[in-house]
């Protein structure tokens, strides 16, 4: 049986995996890579004749090599390097995971780009807010249709491999970008306040300027949101883990399945709900003033990885 996925991954590295589809209708395949022609190319939809020598030779070297091309890995990145997403997201490593986290929740500017494109009113932010202001009043299933729009977004562009994603956190990936030790319980709601301590150490309430909590602690000068950038990164370069808004995790609560996971306490939170172990959970259907989001960028393998 005739296969594309030479074909496939030799447009995606050229930046032409939008035109596979062209291709798959014509009945080209694998078997074809050293035949095609730059007319064959023109009736793909490749305009440029740069674009199209760069391809034809991409093509020859999979036809003469004979042998599996490996599709892209994840994005480089670093703490101090973070890889940028084509709407400007940056995205550094969790530890542990092969995972990239995006190093602030999703911005209101970045949502209201996703509503514009797909026609859908902007959320209510219910109070004063700015562009670089975490987005709120966005549920579960809303989330997860944004990371569905922006893979498709990215991987239009030839920017990610087919096999890799946008999605949220998962529950101990998000420990992880918090720096917490290995939690064996098999599910955020057994994990919860079980490790104890706060980001900022074991003493309670927060010291003054290390985020945007509840305005009876006198910590901050906000009354709701502040923007993303605010204050300090972790020594990972991750912004806002610790208040502002609670953010949406992939995870199921309990085994009940009826409710998901939410990290890292809000502008209106004050107590135990801070701890860096501290779950909250909601339905997914629900919104509010102090919920956000926070993405990641993953592959279909983003089990944690071998320590040597």
């Amino acid at each position: 049986m005739n296969t594309t996925l030479q074909l496939e991954t030799i447009l995606r590295l050229e930046k032409n995996a939008h035109l596979l589809e062209n291709f798959v209708n014509a009945g080209f395949s694998d078997a074809d890579l050293g035949k095609l022609t730059d007319a064959n190319l023109i009736q793909m939809g490749v305009q440029k004749m740069g674009d199209r020598r760069r391809l034809l030779a991409a093509l020859a070297e999979g036809a003469q090599d004979g042998k599996s091309i490996l599709p892209p890995p994840m994005p480089s990145a670093t703490a101090e390097h973070p890889h940028i997403s084509r709407t400007g997201l940056p995205f550094v490593p969790i530890p542990g995971f092969k995972t990239l986290a995006c190093v602030w929740p999703l911005r209101v500017c970045d949502y209201r780009i996703y509503c514009d494109e797909r026609g859908l009113p902007f959320p209510d932010q219910q109070n004063p807010t700015g562009e670089t202001h975490p987005v709120v009043n966005v549920s579960w299933r809303d989330a997860i249709e944004f990371c569905l729009w922006l893979t498709l977004e990215e991987r239009a562009a030839g920017l990610m491999a087919e096999d890799q994603f946008f999605r949220l956190l998962t529950d101990l990936e998000w420990s992880a970008a918090m720096g917490l030790p290995n939690e064996p319980e098999a599910s955020p709601a057994e994990r919860s306040k079980k490790i104890p301590g706060y980001p900022w150490g074991n003493a309670y309430p927060p010291p003054q300027g290390f985020g945007n909590y509840d305005q009876s602690l006198n910590v901050d000068p906000h009354s709701f949101t502040s923007p993303v950038d605010a204050f300090a990164p972790n020594h990972l370069g991750i912004y806002d883990l610790s208040g502002n808004v609670w953010e949406w995790c992939m995870d199921n609560y309990s085994a009940s399945r009826k409710y998901h996971t939410m990290r890292g306490g809000s502008w209106d939170i004050v107590g135990h709900a801070l701890m860096s172990s501290a779950r909250n959970a909601n339905d997914p259907d629900s919104k509010g003033a102090s919920i956000g989001l926070r993405i990641a960028w993953s592959s279909q393998d983003f089990t944690p990885e071998e320590k040597a």
